[in-house]
Formats: C-alpha cells, sequence, structure tokens
C-alpha cells in the first residue's frame, strides 16, 4: 500500500534495536523496487532518521542486506567490497565508512558532520589504482565533494546541509603532522572550511581514524594540531574579525 513501509522497516529497526521479522524481511528483500515510486523527499527524511539513530551502521548494512541501499544511494551502495590495500586500512571502504559512521552517531554528532563522515571515502571506487601490490587513491576528497554534491542534490537535501557536507568532504584530507606544517598552514585551512566548520572537519578526522580500526582517535600529533588551531582561532583570520574598520 506504501512502499515507504520499507525504509521504515529497517529505520525502525536501527533506531530500537530490534530484529526485522523474517517473512517481513523476505517481502522488502522481493518487493524493494516498489522504492522507485516513492518521492525522494520522503526517502530522504527515512534516511535522515536512521542516520541520526543510536545505531546507524546496523541501519545500513541492513539496507544493504535486504538489497535496498540502491534505492537510497548508489553511490554508497558503490563502496561495498572495495578493499583498500594499504597500511592504514584493515576494513573495505564500506565497513570503514559505517564503522566512522557509528562513532560519529556515539559521540553524538549532528546530522551534516554524521553525513559527511559517511561520504567521506564515497569516491574511493573511482580513483582506485594498484600500484604493485598498494592501492592508491590520489583525488578521492576532490571527487568524493562531487558525488556527495550529486547524491544529496538527488535526495532534496537542503543547499546548506549541502554545502557543509560537501566543504567536509572536499578538506578531509588536510595534511595535520604538526611537526612539518606552519600556523599559516593551519590558518588557510581554517580560511577554506570556515570558522564554523574547522572543528567539525576535526571530529571527521577523528571519526576516521577510528574507522581504520585504530584504538585511539587522538594521538599525541594530532592534539598538538588542534592547539594550533585553538592558537590561530585566536588571530584574525578575516578583515571582519578586526575590531576597527576603515570609519574608525
Amino acid at each position: 500500500e506504501d512502499a515507504l513501509r520499507i525504509m521504515r522497516a529497517v529505520r525502525f529497526s536501527a533506531e530500537l534495536g530490534f530484529i526485522i521479522e523474517s517473512e517481513t524481511a523476505k517481502a522488502i528483500s522481493e518487493l524493494g523496487n516498489l522504492l522507485e515510486k516513492v518521492s525522494r523527499e520522503r526517502i530522504r527524511e527515512e534516511f535522515k532518521k536512521m542516520i541520526m539513530s543510536d545505531n546507524p551502521m546496523i541501519g545500513i548494512v541492513m539496507l544493504q542486506k535486504l538489497n535496498i541501499l540502491k534505492y537510497v544511494s548508489t553511490a554508497i551502495e558503490g563502496m561495498v567490497g572495495v578493499s583498500q590495500e594499504t597500511q592504514a586500512h584493515i576494513y573495505d571502504v564500506f565497513e570503514h565508512s559505517l564503522r566512522a559512521l557509528q562513532h560519529s552517531a556515539d559521540k553524538g554528532h549532528r546530522l551534516e558532520l554524521r553525513l559527511a563522515v559517511l561520504f567521506h571515502d564515497v569516491a574511493k571506487p573511482h580513483t582506485k589504482r594498484m600500484v604493485g601490490n598498494k592501492a592508491t587513491f590520489y583525488g578521492h576528497e576532490v571527487v568524493g565533494a562531487k558525488v556527495t554534491r550529486e547524491t544529496l542534490e538527488d535526495l532534496r537535501f537542503s543547499r546548506e546541509t549541502i554545502d557543509t557536507v560537501t566543504k567536509l568532504v572536499r578538506w578531509h584530507m588536510f595534511f595535520a603532522d604538526p611537526e612539518q606544517i606552519t600556523l599559516s598552514a593551519v590558518r588557510r585551512l581554517i580560511t577554506k572550511v570556515g570558522t564554523d566548520s574547522i572543528w567539525d572537519l576535526v571530529e571527521l578526522r577523528k571519526c576516521d581514524r577510528i574507522g581504520t580500526g585504530r584504538p585511539v582517535e587522538e594521538p599525541y600529533r594530532f592534539r598538538k594540531y588542534q592547539s594550533m588551531i585553538e592558537e590561530v582561532m585566536r588571530d584574525p583570520v578575516s578583515v571582519s574579525m578586526l575590531t576597527i574598520n576603515g570609519e574608525d
């Protein structure tokens, strides 16, 4: 009668921690294509509630297992099974992104940040290249920003949300070794993302780190980098922050 109930079943499961009854799960798998007839706005609202639940990882895994993730986002589904032959990663792109998202949810982050965490590596399947037995993903943050914008526009998210999430995805690969960067480099990053988003970007990096399987989200060097941000934030990074102006 209403194919949106397919999405709502998964959303309720993520919110309440319940398992979907087997006959219902079977019906969802068989009739998932009915979601094509549901407006993108209605799917977006269920997706948002799922992302903002306590267990978004469970919800998205369930969408994938029931073969309906593609009706929400083909870009997210495209991460499934894409291995990462790098020293930093032990999970494939899909599992890494979901583990990072779950950490974001555990910390109670707002919607825009959770979406950025979910989408930060969305372009790795597009940019993966093998060099010997190691994988590279050069430029995945640039391509990822484009894919993220297209996906969120398709789901009819607000312009403000799209701009914020896209910006975080675009700059999430910022260089953060305090031994090799200057305060000027930190200042340039703040100028690019804005003072309102810089701490979201820091939180995204922490979630990204936990998503790789590492036990600590803030190693010493990253804590030192954050202190550099705090130092720069006390300085004016734009003319509007100055106490005096041309009239004075």
